[in-house]
């Protein structure tokens, strides 16, 4: 083949590197796509970090929360010689009722919110001093009553006999510590709850990690040929001096 002919279709390839030096359009479309796949790429690995924080504090969370139950529930049979599965109150007049256990488990979500929000906000999203404590509480408690109502749901499939889903009573028969069904219901629901709380945290509760924004000023660098162009001027005006 023509070593001529080579060099003219080289020439005019479309992605061909241009007078300035440039690399062409295609060169362009490659590296706007691996910035799009590197943006992509840190973003799932900061979801990922946020979220193993956010299981980290969730498990705290869960340990604050199981105590509560715990210290409610012996509280409870020490001062008034009440069961945890014994009836609160009636539930509006209808068949169900609210237990013991329901109100050691509303106790222990404000306790171990306030303790998961604290550390969320300082530590898994960092948005302390970037958004009012006040506002991000008052966000963080009402997702988490959501969470709760879950927690709640599981809780009660789980200790009610009448249920498809609930504990045996073979073995968590109350004999012990490990095994009442009153602890395991409630830190099941808990951990059930966990995902739930984390997705509506991020995007709600603590957006000001998201929508917080350092803005810089860059200079921008001269054109590729605006360097060359003042260097042949200087050394033009050297010629004819």
């Amino acid at each position: 083949m023509d070593p001529t002919h080579v060099t003219d279709a080289l020439a005019e390839r479309p992605d061909s590197a241009d007078d300035n030096g440039s690399a062409g359009p295609a060169a362009d479309i490659v590296d706007g796509g691996s910035s799009a796949v590197q943006r992509a790429t840190e973003h799932t690995r900061r979801l990922v970090r946020q979220f193993t924080k956010f299981g980290i504090v969730g498990a705290s969370g869960v340990v604050v929360n199981a105590g509560v139950v715990v210290v409610a529930n012996k509280a409870t049979q020490w001062l008034w010689d009440h069961d945890g599965h014994e009836v609160f109150a009636n539930l509006l007049g209808t068949n169900y009722n609210i237990r013991w256990y329901h109100v050691f488990a509303v106790l222990a979500f404000v306790v171990a919110n306030l303790w998961n929000f604290n550390l969320n906000r300082r530590w898994t999203f960092r948005t302390a001093g970037k958004s009012s404590w006040f506002k991000e509480m008052f966000s963080f408690m009402l997702v988490g009553v959501g969470g709760l109502l879950v927690t709640l749901l599981v809780q009660t499939a789980m200790i009610n006999p009448e249920s498809p889903i609930h504990l045996s009573r073979e073995f968590f028969d109350g004999s012990s510590g490990l095994r009442d069904p009153i602890y395991w219901g409630n830190l099941i629901g808990v951990i059930v709850a966990i995902p739930v709380n984390f997705l509506i945290n991020k995007m709600w509760t603590f957006r000001a990690a998201r929508d917080h924004r350092v803005i810089t000023h860059v200079t921008p660098l001269p054109a590729d040929g605006s360097t060359d162009a003042s260097a042949n001027s200087g050394n033009n005006s050297k010629e004819d001096m």
